[in-house]
């Protein structure tokens, strides 16, 4: 599926800018939709509790990167009628302890049947100055991430359960601009990169990487924060010296020029800069995926 081409059609005819931000944002209102199924999200050896909390964080991670706490939810599931009500009810538990986590509510929804099961939610709260994807002001800052990455990649390679998603606060106050990754790593720097010009970044990968991702592992330990598995980390900028909460990564600024400059690095010594878009797997074969992720490292790395 050409996602990227579809949404730019879709937004073109609805006149909607679909890029600039997480959520989109009306009037006083924040809202977004995600949508999630338990082949594609990799969810077959993952208990249904976790399931629950991993569909409700990842719905709530786009309000949370505007800047807001969920303040509502409606949802809309296609069940696959082979698996037991008890099943389902252990997922909607998962669901209902992030809500309590956020002080939101679930106010109903709609009701299908499909197979594979599928879940889609739309989340919204009152947010009158969200932030967006774009630098609201062009200084110098440094960039944080709410958390390591890399597990829900693993897993998805090895085949075991998914790893719950920590519950994460909103992007703090003063977040120059902001994004989750839902896609990965690198698709959230390209978040930025599409909708920013003048972006010098530079940010160190081994600060980003999970100490839970071996060494002796058959892939670069890299390829796992280019990977589409969506671990729903946070990623800020703020000004320069600011301090916040997360894991300082990298900083940054601006210049006058239209190109954006993307380098990283691993303890420290630069070693490649961002040249394309990372994979779209959704329009890859499965059994390309690796090939994909791995041409992409040498891109960057050469």
């Amino acid at each position: 599926m050409l996602e990227q081409e579809y949404i730019a059609m879709f937004a073109g005819i609805h006149g909607l800018n679909p890029f600039s931000a997480d959520a989109e944002h009306f009037g006083n209102r924040a809202v977004s939709m995600d949508s999630f199924s338990e082949t594609e999200d990799f969810f077959t050896h993952t208990p249904p509790e976790i399931i629950g909390h991993n569909l409700a964080a990842g719905a709530c991670t786009d309000l949370l990167a505007c800047g807001v706490r969920p303040e509502i939810l409606i949802q809309s599931w296609n069940l696959d009628d082979s698996r037991p009500m008890e099943y389902y009810g252990k997922i909607a538990s998962g669901i209902e302890s992030v809500l309590r986590h956020y002080g939101a509510r679930c106010i109903g929804g709609d009701l299908g049947c499909a197979r594979p099961w599928s879940w889609t939610a739309a989340v919204s709260a009152e947010c009158v100055s969200p932030v967006t994807r774009t630098a609201k002001s062009r200084e110098p800052f440094d960039l944080y991430i709410s958390g390591p990455m890399g597990k829900a990649n693993l897993a998805a390679v090895t085949g075991e359960a998914m790893p719950e998603i920590p519950l994460r606060e909103p992007v703090p106050s003063g977040t120059l601009f902001a994004t989750d990754t839902s896609g990965g790593f690198f698709d959230a720097l390209e978040n930025f990169r599409r909708v920013n010009t003048g972006m010098n970044l530079f940010f160190d990968v081994e600060k980003v990487l999970s100490q839970d991702i071996p060494q002796s592992m058959d892939f670069d330990r890299m390829s796992f924060l280019v990977g589409g598995v969506g671990e729903y980390e946070l990623i800020y900028a703020v000004p320069r010296g600011m301090p916040v909460p997360g894991i300082r990564i990298g900083e940054g600024d601006f210049t006058s020029e239209e190109e954006n400059m993307f380098c990283w690095g691993q303890g420290g010594q630069w070693i490649g800069r961002m040249k394309n878009p990372p994979p779209d797997y959704r329009n890859i074969r499965q059994e390309e995926w690796v090939k994909a992720t791995m041409e992409y490292l040498r891109e960057m790395m050469s």
